[in-house]
């Protein structure tokens, strides 16, 4: 039974993370086009309330069995080198050709999405402290919430983000499908289809600033540092929680194709930016006017999403993703098994 229900918890994170990282994409397509889309800016804001959120959760998920043993050391290994590379990547087409506005090099700030590597490998980290503690959940949310008064950037190590999603990773963490109630797992969809539309209703009435979804800036950088200010932070923290409550609602639990690409989402999420800030360097947004041609956006960020997934792809790719980094094995165990990617169900760490 508990090999049936850890199988059927895989399959519903793997299906998860593909509608996530699907997501992840359309957010960064639609980007340059919110300020003239009221529709896009929408759709923007409610992604936000819940596509973080639950692709650290289910990152989390995947870190069930984290120590500090070899296959633990292989995994930080591997986020340590994709934040190494790509930073250094992402920071030198940006110096050369991107030009992101606002855009600071150096390794101590990540490089737009690439903050996400880097709070992964302090999550793990953490783990080993919080897993120890008496309700590390709810101290895990206090600190998220305290981090906001800090006085300095929030974007500095990804400092605010690491504390601020820390409780999701470790929901993740404890997940397992066959311990939440099933009124809670077989919610009906129309009551979340009716939640999330009350959240774009929210969204657009109260006129939230996306800062505060991003969680990477601090209240002073807020603009709104006042004792209570911590009050907001959980606010959206609620916000986050029921608009993740909606989005688990259609995520499928039996295995398909979706459950296959949910194993290889660390391809999309590295390479996808090449392509979009390309199109933003050169311009392409700004011929994006009507209706026809922002669902035309919609559908290339899904088939952008789908060409990532294919095995030529990764194949290609795979030397630079998935390398043999066998050269910190020495004075420790052996093994001529290849490293596996840390966000994979088939690697050591579940």
């Amino acid at each position: 039974m508990d090999k049936v229900d850890h199988t059927a918890s895989n399959t519903f994170m793997l299906n998860a993370k593909f509608l996530l990282i699907l997501f992840v994409v359309i957010a960064n397509c639609i980007e340059p086009l919110i300020q003239q889309s009221p529709a896009f800016h929408s759709l923007y804001l409610a992604i936000y309330t819940f596509h973080i959120p639950m692709f650290v959760m289910a990152t989390g998920y995947f870190s069930k069995s984290f120590k500090l043993d070899v296959p633990g050391i292989q995994s930080l290994q591997m986020i340590f080198y994709h934040y190494l590379i790509f930073q250094s990547l992402y920071s030198l087409l940006d110096a050369l050709a991107f030009h992101a506005p606002g855009v600071r090099y150096s390794f101590f700030i990540p490089y737009s999405l690439l903050w996400f590597l880097f709070s992964h490998f302090c999550w793990r980290l953490l783990l080993l402290l919080f897993t120890k503690l008496k309700h590390p959940l709810a101290i895990s949310i206090v600190l998220g919430i305290l981090i906001g008064y800090a006085p300095f950037t929030g974007t500095m190590l990804s400092f605010s983000r690491t504390l601020v999603f820390f409780p999701f990773f470790l929901a993740g963490y404890y997940f397992q499908l066959d311990r939440v109630p099933k009124l809670i797992v077989r919610l009906n969809k129309w009551f979340s289809a009716i939640g999330l539309l009350g959240i774009l209703v929210l969204l657009n009435v109260t006129t939230l600033d996306p800062k505060w979804l991003y969680s990477s800036f601090t209240y002073t950088e807020l603009g709104s540092l006042h004792w209570y200010t911590g009050g907001y932070r959980l606010g959206i923290y609620l916000l986050e929680i029921v608009a993740s409550f909606c989005f688990l609602s259609f995520v499928p639990r039996t295995p398909s194709i979706l459950t296959e690409w949910g194993k290889y989402t660390v391809y999309v999420f590295l390479l996808h930016a090449f392509i979009t800030k390309t199109a933003i360097s050169l311009g392409l947004f700004s011929h994006v006017h009507t209706a026809a041609q922002m669902a035309l956006v919609l559908l290339l960020a899904a088939a952008m999403t789908w060409l990532l997934l294919q095995g030529w792809v990764r194949r290609f790719s795979q030397p630079l993703i998935e390398p043999h980094l066998s050269f910190w094995k020495r004075g420790a165990i052996r093994t001529n098994k290849r490293p596996q990617l840390p966000d994979s169900p088939d690697s050591p760490i579940k």
